[in-house]
């Protein structure tokens, strides 16, 4: 552990925040597809997968603030590059990212910090890196008092 600020503390992410995976769904694009067939946008959903929005769907999983976190197909060791992103309102992810919501943590801070966090020894994979929750509940996040 790198030295922390006099009064900052070390937890697990999992001591810190909710894990919502239970809740996502998958749908195969072909099914998406049909199930927005006809209809106004306005009657639609954001639908998400590992790094953002990847299309709309006709109804939602989720309604309010969380974070998104990658879990395949993510650019892990790419500083520059999203790991994690914000939902925001009615949401429908898909089960290429995780789903948090902090418990300690405001989702504001996880995200950033799960963008800047190096996740070599968290992810494994020879051809598609990929964050079990496992791996994920063991990452070390850093809490101001």
């Amino acid at each position: 552990m790198s030295k922390l600020p006099k009064g900052w503390i070390e937890k697990e992410l999992k001591d810190c925040v909710e894990i919502l995976d239970s809740k996502r769904k998958p749908v195969n694009n072909k099914e998406r597809q049909q199930r927005i067939e006809g209809k106004e946008q306005s009657d639609l959903y954001p639908y998400f997968g590992a790094t953002g929005q990847v299309g709309y769907i006709d109804n939602y999983l989720f309604d309010g603030n969380y974070v998104a976190l990658g879990e395949d197909g993510v650019p892990f060791f790419d500083p520059k590059k999203h790991k994690a992103y914000l939902l925001n309102g009615k949401t429908w992810v898909n089960n290429h990212a995780h789903v948090l919501n902090g418990i300690e943590v405001e989702n504001r801070y996880l995200c950033y910090y799960l963008n800047q966090f190096d996740y070599h020894g968290y992810v494994n994979g020879a051809t598609r890196l990929k964050l079990t929750q496992a791996n994920m509940r063991k990452i070390p996040l850093h809490l101001a008092p």
